[in-house]
């Protein structure tokens, strides 16, 4: 029987420029959470008595300024040595960056990759094999997982790998490398970091992106943390998510269809404020970006005064959670009232451009044709915590391409 941990991204002390211009931002709270998750990550591995603990990649962050926060790193590695856990290390793009982390060294129990090649760390009383490279600099153009050491007989082989998994070699600086590359090792579980959501890429064997442990932005929505990886003496391997972020980021759609008065749209903003809170939160403090969409009615109270608006949603915010939610952001994206079908069937400039929108939804043929690709986009955005949508499928094609007609009616009114 075999538990390990499999971790990445931490992103230590990540600088969050420009959020003390926010009003009401929680300064303090948000700087904190990532130091806040390692701590919790490390209370729930000595809890449980976890053997090991697999960090691919992004520990720290390139403009980590601050001595304390290895100092912190090194203290929380020390507390899990004491309890005979190990730990794999990599080192990601972000801790290639920071000159600070070659200087202080962590406790013995951790085991820091090479940068020059990849290597092979066997721990014979836990039967396991961990293959891994750190990167040297900030960007790895190669495919180093070709690489990779062959796996080793009669052990529990562990790839360890810090990459976008996708790109071409010599253009992505995130170790590109496709899905082939890595079922081709033969290993039993795949250990990745760079891309911040957790993503199953492949079962038997797993290949993992487990996700960060703390959402920093807006942009990193939802729950984070860590996956529990389980191999019980027949071999097989069984996964669980352990959920280890302090702050919990979302963002808020508000649809003022059908909203007569200013009142209304307030109404429903603290039903739906309070619902999203109730649901997801678990209890955490959360970021809320409310956006306020549709056709109505009430459009013209709503952008006629900025100041109260902003004032009315801030003040629900607080309200519903005793301060647990800030308004981070308040996008308006609505207009007057339009009678959508009758607007379609006109011939106008505006009817052929929502018919036209309406043909890329239902005819994935018409969208094909178009010959739109996000994937030089997708490269550049990698491991930024930004989700492109995939519009090869027909409900992401649909959200977006509703998302756009929303954009769009407003400028007709």
């Amino acid at each position: 029987m075999l538990t390990f941990i499999h971790a990445a991204d931490f992103h230590l002390d990540s600088p969050l420029r420009g959020l003390g211009r926010y009003e009401g931002a929680p300064v303090a709270d948000i700087r904190e959470a990532s130091r806040r998750a390692l701590a919790g990550l490390v209370d729930y591995i000595l809890e449980n008595k976890i053997p090991l603990l697999l960090i691919a990649g992004d520990l720290y962050d390139d403009d980590c300024p601050d001595f304390q926060t290895l100092l912190h790193v090194s203290m929380q590695m020390d507390k899990i040595k004491e309890a005979g856990t190990r730990v794999a290390f990599i080192k990601g793009n972000h801790d290639a960056g920071n000159s600070m982390t070659r200087s202080l060294k962590l406790p013995d129990n951790v085991k820091t990759f090479s940068t020059s090649q990849a290597g092979t760390w066997i721990i014979e009383e836990l039967g396991v094999a961990v293959h891994g490279q750190s990167y040297e600099s900030a960007e790895v153009l190669d495919n180093i997982v070709q690489a990779y050491p062959d796996p080793l007989p009669d052990l529990f082989n562990i790839g360890l790998l810090h990459t976008s998994l996708s790109g071409k070699p010599g253009k992505s600086g995130y170790a590109p490398c496709e899905l082939k590359h890595l079922l081709s090792k033969g290993y039993h579980y795949w250990a990745l970091g760079h891309i911040h959501r957790y993503d199953v890429f492949h079962e038997n064997p797993y290949v993992i992106f487990s996700g960060c442990i703390q959402g920093r932005h807006i942009r990193e929505p939802g729950a984070k943390g860590c996956v529990r990886v389980d191999v019980n003496n027949s071999g097989q391997v069984s996964i669980e998510r352990i959920i280890l972020d302090v702050f919990r980021w979302k963002t808020l759609e508000v649809d003022i269809t059908h909203l007569d008065t200013f009142q209304q749209v307030m109404d429903r903003t603290a039903r739906e404020m309070e619902k999203v809170y109730s649901d997801e939160s678990d209890g955490r403090s959360m970021g809320l970006r409310v956006v306020l969409h549709g056709n109505g009615a009430a459009h013209d109270q709503i952008v006629n005064d900025r100041e109260a608006l902003e004032a009315h949603i801030r003040r629900i915010g607080t309200d519903i959670s005793r301060r647990k939610i800030w308004v981070e952001k308040i996008y308006t994206n609505t207009s007057p009232a339009v009678d959508l079908d009758e607007l379609k069937k006109s011939k106008t400039p505006q009817g052929d451009l929502i018919r036209f929108i309406d043909e890329l939804e239902h005819n994935p043929e018409s969208f094909e044709q178009l010959e739109f690709s996000l994937e030089e986009l997708g490269a550049k955005l990698s491991g930024k915590g930004v989700a492109l949508p995939d519009l090869t499928d027909p409900e992401q094609r649909r959200q977006y391409l509703e998302r756009a007609r929303r954009m769009i009616i407003p400028l007709m009114s």
